[in-house]
């Protein structure tokens, strides 16, 4: 029997809901009932996993799908602290028992995790066409540039200026290492630090703080430990002068450095 005839079939159907996980290279499968299932060579792990129904109301508050999980959920385990820096993607498909065609249901990203009890997680996935659907920022006349260090507006080559590092420390979101210390204090304030996770991918924390040797991160780092490997990347002030002298970038500026003061439209008939 096809898909189809399983979902109109009075007896027959016996349907399964999978969930998929996806962050880089590592996956997490997961299935609701009382023992795994197989599909072709992917395995779905039984747990106590359930969602409070697919919407397609065109309402982007009103369609967030929510996952009921256990508390030691593994993908919530993510967002315990700070949640990644790299969003992780939620593919939800339907299937029946003794059927090999499961349809792709859902697909969306993890919005949030909150945990309303200590033994549940609850994860608030968000689709693709709310995703798409939300405002951009508008680009405004400022002395400052409004770009992103190392976006396609900016672009500074970040590989040109990546400092890397083994780390000597870790203690929460402090970490030291003698690399740190080559440059001047406060060069890396306001970039980020990158290491690899593996199948997990590349994650990144930003340096709030650069004294020495000590960086101050925005968040402890999931992985961070003495030993590991790291790049640090230098930040920017945003200043017409730091984009020249540090990063000979000055013709890609995106503020205005000479913005008068007064706006020609506060009313004064002289501007």
């Amino acid at each position: 029997m096809s898909f189809d005839q399983y979902e109109r079939s009075t007896a027959a159907g016996n349907p399964r809901r999978l969930y998929e996980f996806v962050r880089g290279g590592q996956r997490w499968r997961y299935t609701g009932g009382d023992r795994d299932f197989q599909l072709d060579t992917q395995t779905f792990r039984a747990v106590a996993i359930s969602d409070d129904g697919i919407r397609q109301s065109g309402h982007v508050a009103s369609d967030v799908l929510t996952i009921t999980a256990p508390g030691d959920f593994d993908v919530a385990r993510l967002y315990r602290g700070l949640p990644p820096s790299t969003e992780v993607a939620v593919v939800v498909r339907d299937i029946h028992e003794g059927d090999t065609e499961a349809r792709v249901s859902w697909v969306g990203r993890i919005a949030g995790v909150n945990r309303p009890r200590l033994e549940t997680s609850e994860v608030r996935c968000q689709s693709l066409d709310a995703a798409l659907g939300q405002p951009g920022l508008r680009l405004a006349w400022t002395r400052g540039c409004p770009h992103t260090l190392y976006d396609r507006n900016c672009r500074v080559n970040p590989e040109a200026h990546r400092l890397p590092a083994l780390l000597a420390t870790v203690a929460g979101n402090v970490v030291t290492a003698g690399a740190f210390g080559l440059h001047p204090d406060g060069w890396l304030a306001g970039g980020f630090l990158a290491w690899d996770l593996g199948e997990a991918g590349i994650e990144r924390r930003g340096i709030r703080f650069h004294e020495g040797e000590r960086l101050i991160l925005l968040g402890a780092g999931d992985g961070l430990r003495v030993g590991q490997a790291v790049v640090a990347y230098p930040g920017c002030a945003r200043t017409i002068a730091i984009c020249h002298s540090k990063f000979a970038n000055a013709p890609n500026y995106g503020g205005v450095p000479g913005l008068p003061g007064k706006s020609p439209f506060d009313g004064t008939p002289v501007f």
